[in-house]
C-alpha cells in the first residue's frame, strides 16, 4: 500500500464540522475504489491519516469506527487496523446517489446536513414517546423497504420510516420538518434515475439491516444506541453523495 505516492483526500460536501468524520469515511471509500488501500492490508494509524487528511484524531477514530460496525475494517490489538478481505464489496450494496443542486428546493447534500444537527439527538424523544403501535408501524415499513418493488417505492419506504419515527416524539414541530424534508425529496424524485426499476438486491438487504437496527435500539427502549446508529446512518449517506463525482 502505497499511501505516499497518492496520499489521502478529503473531498468536502459540507463545511459542517459534526459531519467530518462522514468526509474521513468518503475519502477512505474512495481509496478502497481506487486501489490506494487494498482489502487485507493495513491501515495508517490515526495521527498519520488525521495528518494526509488534515483533520482531527477524533473524526478519524469516529470514521474508523462506523467502518468497523458496518464491517470494513477489524482491529487487531497491538497490530492496528486492517481493511476486511472483502472490503471492496461494501459498493456493491451501498445506497448511492447522484444528486444535483436544485433552484426551488434544498439539496439532498444540505438536507442530510441539516438532519445530523439534530435527528440523531431526536432519538431519545422517539424512545421516551414512542407506543407499541408505532414500532408496529416502523417494523412493517421495513418489511416494505426489504420488498420495494422499484428504486421509487425503496425510496418512499425509507422516507416512511423516519416520517414514522418523527411521528413517534408526538411533537407536532418536529412531525412538520419531517413533512417539509419529505415533500422537498418528492419535488425531485429522490434524485433518481429509472425509478421505475428495482432497486438492487444486495442495497435493499443492506439498508434493512441498518435500519431495523435502530427500530430494534428503539424498541429496546436504548435511546443511546438508537442515537449512535441513526448518527452512522445519516454520516454514510453523506459520504455517498455524487461520491465518484
Amino acid at each position: 500500500m502505497n499511501t505516499a505516492a497518492r496520499p489521502l483526500e478529503l473531498n468536502v460536501v459540507t463545511s459542517n464540522e459534526r459531519a467530518t468524520p462522514s468526509l474521513v469515511y468518503r475519502a477512505l471509500l474512495r481509496s478502497i475504489r481506487e486501489g490506494i488501500m487494498v482489502p487485507g492490508s493495513k491501515l495508517p494509524n490515526e495521527r498519520e491519516l488525521a495528518s494526509q487528511l488534515n483533520t482531527s484524531r477524533t473524526a478519524v477514530r469516529t470514521a474508523l469506527a462506523i467502518m468497523e460496525r458496518e464491517g470494513l475494517v477489524t482491529r487487531r490489538v497491538g497490530a492496528g487496523t486492517f481493511l476486511t478481505e472483502d472490503a471492496d464489496h461494501v459498493f456493491e450494496r451501498m445506497d448511492q446517489t447522484d444528486a444535483d443542486d436544485h433552484d426551488s428546493v434544498p439539496s439532498f447534500i444540505e438536507i442530510v446536513e441539516g438532519r445530523l444537527l439534530f435527528e440523531p439527538a431526536m432519538m431519545q424523544l422517539v424512545v421516551s414517546r414512542a407506543e407499541e403501535n408505532d414500532i408496529a408501524a416502523m417494523r412493517q415499513i421495513l418489511k416494505n423497504i426489504l420488498d420495494a418493488p422499484t428504486w421509487r417505492d425503496f425510496k418512499e419506504s425509507i422516507y416512511g420510516l423516519h416520517e414514522q419515527m418523527f411521528s413517534a416524539t408526538k411533537n407536532r414541530f418536529l412531525m412538520q420538518i419531517m413533512e417539509s424534508i419529505l415533500a422537498d425529496r418528492r419535488a425531485v424524485a429522490f434524485d433518481g434515475r429509472e425509478t421505475d426499476k428495482p432497486a438492487p438486491q444486495p442495497v435493499r438487504t443492506q439498508t434493512h439491516k441498518d435500519l431495523s437496527a435502530i427500530v430494534e435500539a428503539i424498541a429496546a427502549r436504548d435511546g443511546k444506541l438508537a442515537e449512535s446508529l441513526l448518527s452512522d446512518h445519516l454520516m454514510r449517506t453523506l459520504a455517498t453523495i455524487n461520491i465518484w463525482q
